[in-house]
Parts: C-alpha cells; structure tokens; sequence
C-alpha cells in the first residue's frame, strides 16, 4: 500500500516538476520588448478613447460604443501579438498580454463613458 502512495506522489512531483520546466524555458522579455508593449498599450488606448467619443453623438448605448471601438481598435493588439510570436516569444504568453490590453483598455472606456453620460442633462 505505502508503495503505491510513494509512486503516486512520485508520479504527481515528476508531472508538477515538468510544468515548472516547461514554464522556466519562457525567456525573459527585453526593455526593447517591454517599450513594444507599453507603446501598443497607449496606441490602443488612445484608439478606444478617440473612436468612443466620436460615437457619443450618433450611439446612446455605451456598450455597444465600447464594442464597436474594441473592434476598429484591434488591429494593433493583433500587430502586437504577432510581433510577440515573431521573436519567440510563447504564443499563450503572448494571448496573455494582448487580452490584458484589451481587458483593461475596455473597462477604462466603459468607466470615462458611464461619467460622461452621468455628467449629461436628462431629456
């Protein structure tokens, strides 16, 4: 019994062991890399911020704003990804990155439209 407990834990330690392995082979990204990232960042934000307010004046419903502006604003994140991809950096680490982007480009959005409709008389 207790040799089947060992080899189980012996199986599971080896199993954890290859992830760790398989996490480490990540290289570490470059400040050239990291200056990349930060630049498609703001480019994306400052995409979603300009296409969003030039829809307040024909778009009531700030989602679908939101959505729209995410859509004509994907092609950066898209560029980036495959920059990412292109100097060997992982292609899951790489969909991280970009949906963090993305994520955090749309709640920012969403927060500067719900204010600025908040701010609005009522009709």
């Amino acid at each position: 019994m207790k040799n089947r407990l060992y080899c189980c834990l012996a199986a599971v330690t080896f199993a954890f062991s290859m992830n760790i392995n398989a996490e480490e082979t990540t290289r570490q990204m470059t400040q050239e890399e990291y200056q990349k990232i930060y630049r498609a960042s703001a480019e994306h934000m400052n995409c979603m911020n300009e296409y969003s307010i030039s829809q307040l004046q024909t778009q009531a419903d700030i989602r679908v704003i939101a959505d729209h502006a995410m859509k004509e604003c994907s092609p950066i994140l898209e560029t980036l990804y495959n920059s990412l991809v292109e100097i060997d950096y992982s292609p899951e680490a790489s969909q991280k990155i970009v949906s963090s982007i993305s994520n955090k480009a749309a709640k920012k959005v969403l927060s500067k439209l719900m204010m600025f409709m908040a701010a609005q008389p009522q009709q």
